[in-house]
């Protein structure tokens, strides 16, 4: 599979408007969405979410494509403890702040990988921004699928 087709279009698009991939046959639990975004005009960033129905894998990743970070959140009763874990890269980076904010906020285990080489806290809450926006959208629709079922 060519992983660059997914990310010709251009950062005008609608918010929304992902790529969902074929779901594969052997697990029909898992739906991969790929997106990209520009930041500044000038950092092409590419996200990646997989749906694994119970939790979520979302890696950002800027034209290096390299995975050198992965952090993990939990949900957890008291809102001041730590809620995450580092399995690769830095304890406090980055995708540490996107992991911790997005476990807390949709009370679900998420596994983040944010592989930018020059981020900031500006652009951290750009991807932060850009995931909230797609992951609402999944989530709306995994609750309607519920309803419907």
């Amino acid at each position: 599979m060519d992983n660059t087709k997914c990310y010709e279009y251009p950062e005008h698009n609608e918010k929304n408007n992902f790529i969902i991939e074929k779901q594969y046959e052997t697990n029909p639990n898992v739906d991969i969405y790929r997106y990209n975004r520009t930041y500044m005009s000038y950092l092409n960033l590419y996200f990646c979410i997989i749906n694994f129905k119970e939790t979520m894998f979302i890696s950002v990743t800027d034209d290096n494509n390299q995975m050198n970070d992965l952090q993990v959140s939990y949900p957890i009763k008291y809102e001041d403890a730590d809620n995450t874990i580092c399995l690769v890269g830095e304890p406090h980076s980055y995708g540490n702040d996107i992991a911790r904010l997005l476990g807390m906020k949709f009370k679900m285990p998420f596994f983040v990988s944010v592989n930018v080489d020059e981020c900031d806290e500006n652009l951290t809450n750009f991807i932060f921004i850009n995931c909230l926006e797609i992951l609402k959208v999944l989530l709306k629709n995994k609750e309607e699928n519920k309803v419907q079922a």
